[in-house]
Order: C-alpha cells, then sequence, then structure tokens
C-alpha cells in the first residue's frame, strides 16, 4: 500500500512539473513575435498558382469558373507551406508547442477579408518553422452574410499590379496541446511580415 501511494505521488510530482514547463512554454510562445518569411507551393482546388505565376501562365475559362463557384459556395480549399519564424522572448529557452489546430484570418486594409482552419498537428519552436497545411478558406460574413468585399478588393489590387504585402494582415489563433486538454488562445495573434518584405 505504501508503496502504490509512493507510486503515485511521484507520478503526480512529474506530472506537476510538465504541466509547469508546459505553462512556461504556453506563456513564452504567447509573447513570442511571429514572422511570416514566406509561402510556398501554393495550391487552390488543386490548382498550382506557384508554377502559374512562375511560367506567367494564366488560368483557363474552366478554371477561373472553378474557383470561382467554389468561393462563392465555401468550398475553397488551399495547400501551401508556410514558413513562420518565432521568435521567443528568451532566447535560450528550449521551448515547443504542440498546435492541434490553427485558426487563420486574413485582412485587407484592415477589414476581415477571409478567414479558414488548419486542423492538422503541427510543432512550433524557436526559429524557422516549416508547416505544410490543408484549409478551407472561406469569405468572412457581414450580418450573417458572406463579405464579398474582400474578394473584390483582393481582385482590384491584383489588376492595377499593386503590392498585396502592403495591404494584407495575416493573423493566428493557435489551439495548444496540454496535460489537462486543449487551450485555445483568447485572441488572435498578428504574424508581422519579414523586414526585408520577400514574400
Amino acid at each position: 500500500m505504501k508503496k502504490q501511494l509512493y507510486l503515485v505521488l511521484v507520478l503526480l510530482l512529474i506530472f506537476a512539473g510538465h504541466g509547469c514547463k508546459q505553462v512556461q512554454d504556453i506563456k513564452a510562445f504567447t509573447e513570442a513575435n511571429y514572422r511570416l518569411e514566406g509561402v510556398e507551393n501554393v495550391k487552390l482546388n488543386g490548382v498550382d498558382l506557384d508554377k502559374r505565376l512562375q511560367t506567367e501562365q494564366g488560368l483557363s475559362t474552366s478554371e477561373r469558373d472553378s474557383l470561382l463557384t467554389a468561393v462563392t459556395t465555401n468550398r475553397l480549399q488551399m495547400g501551401a507551406i508556410l514558413l513562420l519564424r518565432v521568435e521567443l522572448p528568451d532566447a535560450n529557452q528550449d521551448s515547443k508547442l504542440t498546435l492541434t489546430k490553427l485558426q487563420w484570418l486574413l485582412l485587407i486594409d484592415g477589414k476581415e477579408a477571409m478567414t479558414g482552419t488548419v486542423d492538422e498537428t503541427m510543432v512550433l519552436e524557436e526559429g524557422l518553422n516549416t508547416l505544410p497545411i490543408q484549409t478551407p478558406v472561406q469569405l468572412t460574413e457581414v450580418d450573417g452574410q458572406p463579405n464579398y468585399e474582400g474578394l473584390n478588393r483582393i481582385i482590384n489590387l491584383v489588376s492595377r499590379n499593386a503590392n498585396l504585402k502592403q495591404h494584407i494582415t495575416f493573423q493566428i489563433k493557435p489551439t495548444v496541446k496540454t496535460p489537462v486538454g486543449n487551450i485555445t488562445a483568447p485572441n488572435y495573434i498578428t504574424v508581422s511580415k519579414p523586414q526585408n518584405e520577400n514574400v
């Protein structure tokens, strides 16, 4: 009986220590600086946008119609690789954070335009993180209706060959795995642009 009680106490101490470390890690990542260094291998409903941009090959009529239908019916899917740099407040910390979900929000000129959720397990750590993602892309809503204004803003910026980086703000809201369950950040975290702006 004493051995069993001792074992339980040891396990509780280990769990408490691990929980304390997890709390410290969560605090560190909450106070961290996030920079989106790049987005690679972007595909929308199977259409390889990176390849199209490199070859200056436009979308076919059927592809444009298909993507427009996907947008208006909220069936647009994006696959990509995010290059996300994390700078922790204490650079000496060997901290890692396991995300079970990542909500994201795209703003155009400060106004919400598109949103989505990455339902994949990802591990964040100090430095550059390479995150392959698959996520639905949905228009934000105004009074329960799809907000086409944000989409129109993007189309207008592209048609004017404007620098999108100057107009876009990217925000994330991670859900973190902890010993006591998953915890979702209360607010969105703004991801800044790299200083050289080579995104």
